[in-house]
């Protein structure tokens, strides 16, 4: 009791005194997939919602490492309006990539991405990410 009634007197001597609190992480995956074989193919999508909806990147890791080729397409809205863009390159992985899209500050996207290996190989794996 002690301790409550320190608490309590910090409190009307006007001093608070609060537990720390991690804030929220700004980066999250919102689609991930993995695909095995020869010449392999694998398509992620997911959905970014406002204010994660800033920075949307593709990454893509093979094993072994070689150059792979990536298809994207986001749909993002923002009021009442719409709008899409969608692209391809191609890449040594590891690559990590910035998927543009049509507004500043979209309330939400739809993003898919693929990419398949070229030069046959054991695995891929693509991972979509959205940030503040």
């Amino acid at each position: 009791m002690a301790g409550a009634a320190g608490l309590a007197g910090l409190a009307l001597a006007g001093i608070t005194a609060l537990p720390a609190v991690a804030a929220p992480a700004s980066t999250g995956t919102i689609g991930t997939c993995s695909a095995q074989g020869d010449y392999a193919i694998c398509v992620a999508g997911g959905t970014a919602h406002y204010p994660r909806t800033r920075t949307l990147t593709v990454t893509v890791t093979s094993s072994p490492r070689q150059t792979v080729s990536v298809y994207w397409d986001t749909v993002c809205s923002q009021g009442f309006g719409a709008g899409s863009r969608s692209g391809s390159f191609n890449a040594r992985t590891p690559v990590t990539r910035t998927i543009p899209h049509p507004y500043r500050r979209p309330d939400q996207c739809i993003v898919s991405a693929d990419a398949q290996l070229q030069a046959g190989g054991n695995s891929i794996h693509v991972s979509l990410k959205a940030s503040s």
